[in-house]
């Protein structure tokens, strides 16, 4: 599963609603996105299903999480992260909410 986690926050996402990363080279060949605990509130709750669209193809997804001990055993915690395949390493991906029609657009840039 996706472990590496970076800890990176744009302007873009500073007040507003969206969520932006790199993708790390774990996150591409998992066919994950991960998404910071911090930013857990910017998504639906924990496991409920979500429209995410890109380039006009809508797929219905949910914040995931798994266990890991990456930080050894005594400190384990929960890793969060949101199936997503075709990703690279290094994409820019930024997620942002579209509150009237009720979903979220996802936009790579490569």
């Amino acid at each position: 599963m996706c472990v590496e986690i970076l800890n990176e926050e744009t302007e873009a996402m500073k007040g507003r609603r969206a969520y932006s990363r790199r993708v790390s080279s774990e996150e591409a060949r998992e066919g994950c996105l991960l998404v910071l605990k911090n930013k857990l509130q910017f998504f639906p709750p924990l496991g409920k299903r979500f429209s995410l669209v890109q380039d006009g193809v809508v797929k219905n997804v949910k914040v995931e999480s798994y266990p890991c001990t990456c930080r050894g055993p005594e400190l384990s915690h929960e890793h969060y992260f949101i199936r997503w395949k075709g990703l690279r390493p290094k994409d820019r991906v930024e997620i942002r909410e579209d509150i009237e029609e009720g979903r979220y657009i996802i936009r790579v840039r490569r």
